[in-house]
């Protein structure tokens, strides 16, 4: 458990032989809490003095805190709406939304990114677990579970980022679409090297409150178990992009040569046939390419995005280990800091550009903070021409920026207005027919019933009353349309081809089929020519002939 907040005459007892603001080790246990994480200087034999708990205290003004709860605050509206995001996928049509699992594996990498932050955030944890020793993943189960969801969602962000650069990289380059096979390789890939690379860094690594109310990577053997599988991972993916970018420009001039080229092998001046098809091929390719291009050019763009903030906290994070192995090696590098706050131990803002000299400014470290907690920031937002670490301040939500669509916000209104809207057409049975009679607009004699022309008898039946429309009749009871049991008698016609009879069969028959009986205009059959003279032949005689 952590101490309780020393009192001046337990911080003078602390103190020992050591000048303030120092404190004395030996008074301090080895056991808890991030030792390795104590910043401490040997002055004697017998005599090691630390800096109080935290050392970004005697570092950084009290604005740097400001700017960790800025990036928490942007970090907290950045869940929400990848969250946002993954609720759209889930219930809108995919018709208004586009989802992808390539999109739905970054937004899950990019929220437990953001767990990282909102736990601190809503817990507000103790950073140290005594007046010299920071917290680490073992002494604060808020650190444990913070570290763990920062860790695992940077390596998921930058596996996939890297299956998202190769899938476009295989549709641009290659015109192969992936389909199932990539869809179960890329979820081996994805999720099997994160939870690989997150079980070799929590177990040789671990995680510790190094600045901020975040847990982040330990210094040791962090390269080989942490950052230089991420850098491997991030230089594929910026590798496969620049693959993709320079097929790009190869297709682009390519096609510009074609449409200028004005040499011919022809004598009469027009162009060959070798020239013409490969003009057509090229203008083809690059049509293609386009199409793809203006498909993917939201991929393309996390892609990017991702790459340039994953190479730049990665260098921040290893120069920062790198100056904490230097100074271990050699104390002197920190002399005139050091110094400093011996000689001003009250007023501690005189040391601050000393400190950040050696080891990393301020601008820097909330440069990476935001970066991190924002779930990666979006280069538009570089438009506004904002420097420094203001640029970063509003950059959040680039996964709701370049992965959600506008027809998502239609959706989503119409869903809502389906789900409040509980008004329903009905059909009354009780409805009643303000006319009498359908034609009633009819011009008719007065007194004079209309005139029933009846159609000559054929072998098309007309349906029942049953299935007569509602207008025709009247409406004194209930139609009969509403019935529950309705039949209508099957008529079979004089030739049916529905059960197909054997070539013997059918000469067996003996029935002769008329085709006045269907009035049927015949043929030569039936209207054979004759002269003037001759009498007309009936069907019967002409059979007797034939």
């Amino acid at each position: 458990m952590p101490r309780a907040a020393p009192t001046n005459s337990s911080i003078a007892s602390l103190r020992g032989y050591c000048p303030a603001p120092f404190l004395d080790e030996s008074n301090f246990q080895q056991a808890d809490g991030f030792v390795a994480g104590r910043f401490c200087q040997s002055v004697l034999a017998d005599l090691t003095c630390c800096l109080p708990c935290p050392a970004t205290d005697w570092l950084y003004p009290q604005s740097f805190w400001t700017w960790t709860r800025i990036a928490e605050g942007v970090n907290a509206a950045g869940f929400v709406l990848s969250g946002l995001l993954l609720i759209s996928w889930l219930i809108l049509p995919v018709e208004a939304t586009r989802r992808h699992y390539l999109s739905v594996c970054l937004v899950i990498g990019i929220m437990s990114m953001a767990l990282g932050f909102v736990v601190p955030l809503a817990v507000r944890p103790e950073q140290c677990f005594d007046e010299i020793t920071p917290h680490d993943m073992y002494s604060s189960m808020t650190c444990a579970w913070s570290g763990a969801f920062l860790i695992a969602g940077g390596l998921a962000v930058d596996v996939w980022i890297f299956i998202r650069a190769l899938s476009m990289h295989l549709q641009i380059c290659w015109d192969v679409v992936p389909g199932r096979k990539f869809f179960y390789a890329a979820q081996v890939l994805g999720w099997g090297v994160t939870a690989a690379l997150f079980t070799a860094t929590v177990t040789f690594t671990g995680f510790s409150m190094r600045f901020g109310d975040a847990c982040h990577v330990n210094s040791a053997h962090s390269m080989k178990d942490f950052w230089g599988p991420l850098l491997g991972i991030a230089a594929a993916s910026t590798l496969t992009q620049l693959a993709t970018f320079a097929y790009c420009i190869h297709v682009y001039l390519k096609n510009m040569w074609s449409e200028d080229k004005t040499d011919t092998n022809s004598s009469c001046g027009l162009p060959s046939y070798t020239s013409s098809v490969n003009a057509q091929s090229a203008r083809a390719v690059y049509r293609r390419v386009k199409k793809v291009i203006l498909l993917q050019w939201r991929g393309i763009a996390i892609v990017i995005c991702i790459l340039v903030d994953v190479v730049f906290f990665s260098t921040v994070f290893v120069y920062l280990d790198n100056m904490e192995h230097a100074v271990l090696k050699d104390p002197e590098m920190l002399q005139s800091w050091l110094l400093c706050l011996v000689a001003s131990p009250d007023d501690r803002a005189k040391c601050y550009h000393l400190g950040q000299e050696f080891l990393i400014n301020q601008p820097t470290v909330v440069a990476v903070l935001l970066m991190l907690s924002v779930s990666y920031p979006i280069t538009i937002i570089l438009i506004h021409g904002l420097t420094g670490v203001i640029r970063f301040k509003m950059a959040g939500i680039q996964a709701f920026l370049l992965l959600g669509r506008r027809s998502m916000f239609t959706a989503w209104i119409k869903y809502i207005r389906t789900k409040l809207d509980r008004k329903r057409e009905f059909v009354s049975l009780d409805a009643r027919r303000c006319s009498a009679d359908a034609r009633a607009y009819e011009l008719l004699k007065l007194g004079t019933k209309p005139t029933v022309i009846r159609s000559p008898g054929t072998d098309i039946t007309s349906p029942a009353d049953t299935y007569a429309s509602p207008i025709g009749g009247g409406r004194s009871g209930t139609p009969d349309y509403f019935a529950k049991d309705v039949h209508r008698h099957y008529r079979s016609p004089v030739m049916s081809f529905s059960s197909p009879t054997t070539p013997n069969q059918m000469a067996l028959r003996t029935d002769y089929w008329d085709p006045r009986s269907t009035r049927a205009r015949g043929g030569l059959g039936l209207h054979p020519p004759a002269s003037e003279d001759s009498s007309p032949v009936s069907p019967e005689g002409l059979k007797h002939k034939l």
